[in-house]
């Protein structure tokens, strides 16, 4: 960990108050008439994010004419609209799926619910690019074990995938009492990817998995920016490795999420009155959350403190910044 960055304890614990509150001051995931704008900004975040970490050159804009128009744009090679059409599709169907597993509290993870992602997400490619093996997509892999570029992993024989897989599915559906949901999903996530079960397509197939996970246990996905590919892969690594350190993958799972919640889902939920943590409200100010914290504990911003967490609304923000410009004094920017 950095020094001044919160421990993946305190991390996940901070997350979890604002699940919380996200549920109870807000209500939680939204209606289906708001969830057809709130969700689409989602998944095509995520197709961009999550299609660029495996080498796809579609830049947001063409993502966004080809799923939202049906125009293909720019002059990139076929494979990659087929990619991002495969995978908007599959977050689709994650997103609808899981929210109403959710409401159902439905939290089972099938062997089917994994084949029908990567069926979904690889269907329009395989169509056109099929694999040499002869795979059908949502079919798991046949032939000899395939190599990683770029990694030392080891991967199970092709014959051991349906055996592993079900075992996977068994643990998801089991075992995840001990861990924080982010944490959790950042463990099935690692597994799912060292059993590597499909010929192609598994990075994807495994955060779409993940963001499953997270959503039935009702939490917003998480989207691992391309940007932050090297880290997610040394993650990736640590969390395969002998001393099984998914700490490093665990937290990057957290702050994908907690960004999600902040700057996606809970600004667009939240009306004037509702409570919501501070650092929602920063993500529509020029202001951090740290110097509205002071605010809060100086009593100079109506709060409230839940556990940890201040809580306070836009009003009440929108009242201190009137009674500060009403004697005629500004507020100064936080450093």
């Amino acid at each position: 960990m950095n020094r001044g960055r919160p421990n993946l304890k305190k991390l996940l614990e901070k997350v979890n108050s604002e699940i919380s509150v996200f549920h109870k001051e807000t209500g939680g995931f939204p209606s289906s008439l708001e969830a057809n704008e709130i969700w689409k900004d989602i998944w095509l975040e995520e197709t961009h994010h999550s299609t660029a970490l495996e080498g796809n050159t579609l830049n947001s804009r063409e993502i966004y004419k080809l799923v939202e128009q049906e125009i293909v744009s720019g002059n990139k090679e076929i494979r990659h609209y087929l990619e991002v059409q495969g995978y908007s599709n599959a977050a689709r169907w994650v997103y609808e799926q899981a929210v109403e597993s959710f409401k159902q509290q439905d939290r089972i993870v099938t062997v089917q619910h994994i084949s029908h992602i990567h069926n979904l997400l690889m269907g329009p490619v395989w169509t056109s690019y099929p694999p040499a093996t002869g795979d059908k997509p949502g079919q798991f892999r046949t032939g000899a074990a395939p190599r990683i570029k770029g990694s030392s992993l080891k991967l199970p024989p092709s014959g051991d995938v349906p055996d592993l897989i079900n075992e996977l599915v068994v643990r998801i559906n089991s075992d995840s009492v001990n861990f924080y949901v982010c944490e959790w999903a950042a463990v099935i996530h690692a597994e799912f990817e060292k059993i590597h079960p499909f010929n192609d397509g598994n990075g994807r197939t495994g955060r779409l998995l993940m963001n499953y996970i997270l959503i039935v246990n009702g939490y917003p996905p998480a989207i691992i920016l391309k940007s932050q590919r090297p880290k997610y892969l040394r993650a990736l690594e640590r969390a395969q490795g002998k001393n099984f350190d998914y700490t490093m993958l665990a937290e990057l799972v957290g702050r994908a999420v907690r960004d999600n919640l902040n700057k996606l889902m809970l600004p667009k939920l939240s009306g004037e009155e509702d409570l919501v943590p501070l650092s929602t409200l920063a993500e529509s100010i020029p202001y951090q959350s740290s110097y509205l914290r002071r605010l809060a504990q100086e009593g100079k911003l109506k709060a409230v403190k839940e556990g940890n967490l201040w809580l306070s609304s836009r009003r009440w923000l929108q009242d201190y910044i009137d009674s500060r410009s009403s004697r005629g004094r500004r507020i100064d920017k936080a450093k």
